[in-house]
This record gives structure tokens, sequence and C-alpha cells, in this order.
């Protein structure tokens, strides 16, 4: 029987998720969203069925939520002085 999959993040948007799923195949970590077609269709039955969920396997639920992390926590390239016309 295959494990069953857990909850890593859950979004408010179909395409944040779908960020989010191709950072964490970026890491190596399989990652799924339930209902991504659906959604992406009607987002008005997002609050339905629980919000955009992203899954992973139970085995990589803390590896996936560091890297998640990570991404939220990062910096962005450049800096502030990368937009000015001087």
């Amino acid at each position: 029987m295959d494990t069953p999959w857990v909850q890593v993040r859950n979004c408010a948007w179909v395409h944040e998720a779908q960020f989010l799923r191709s950072v964490l195949d970026a890491a190596g970590i399989e990652a799924l969203i339930p209902d991504e077609h659906v959604l992406s269709v009607q987002s008005l039955y997002t609050p339905a069925l629980g919000g955009v969920r992203l899954m992973v396997r139970p085995e990589d639920l803390e590896r996936a939520a560091e890297v998640l992390n990570e991404v939220a926590h990062a910096e962005p390239e450049g800096g502030e002085d990368d937009n000015r016309d001087d």
C-alpha cells in the first residue's frame, strides 16, 4: 500500500501552491496539489475544499517545511539600488 500524503502548506491561490511545489521539486522533494485542476477552473471552491493544499510524503515533511521556510525568509537578490535610474 502506498504511504499517505500529508499537508505541508495551505495556500489561498493555486499559483502560490504551484510555485511552492516547484521549489520543493527543485529540492528533490515530490509534492502534489490535490484538486489543482478543479481550483484552477473554479477558484470559488477553494474555501469549500479547505484551501489549496500542498502535500508531501510523511518522510519528507520536516525537510519540506525547512525548504519552504528558507524561501519565505530569503533576501531578494540585488538591493534597492538596482531599481534606481542614476
